[in-house]
């Protein structure tokens, strides 16, 4: 049996390595992901040390008062789940973030205009 912390955590627990910070990138890397909903391209990304490409469907602030994007994975890496997969990626945890060639072929089927994860949206598809 697992011993309980007095804050009611297993000690046994698994604690989650911070992530790295991009915050000095993370306005123009929300420029690149507006860019690309308005350009209809995918972006390439990297983000928990994988390489991503995804097309980009919402670009606001989250609930949790972050600068994200909601995006469709449609290439690159994943360590959680099979691609294509949708993602809310923060653009202070976004590096490398580029503009491609490849077409953005949004919206996905599964796409829902407004989405709730976000308390203000800046751009959507």
């Amino acid at each position: 049996m697992a011993t309980r912390s007095p804050w009611g955590g297993s000690l046994t627990q698994k604690i989650k390595p911070n992530k790295p910070k991009n915050i000095g990138q993370a306005a123009a890397n929300k420029a690149l992901a507006i860019e690309a909903l308005d350009k209809a391209f995918c972006l390439s990304i990297t983000y928990d040390g994988l390489y991503r490409v995804v097309e980009v469907h919402t670009v606001g602030t989250t609930t949790a008062f972050r600068q994200a994007m909601s995006a469709w994975q449609v290439g690159g890496q994943s360590n959680t789940s099979a691609i294509p997969v949708w993602r809310l990626f923060c653009f202070d945890e976004c590096f490398d973030v580029k503009l491609t060639n490849i077409p953005s072929e949004a919206p996905c089927s599964e796409y829902k205009k407004g989405a709730k994860q976000f308390r203000k949206i800046d751009r959507e598809i």
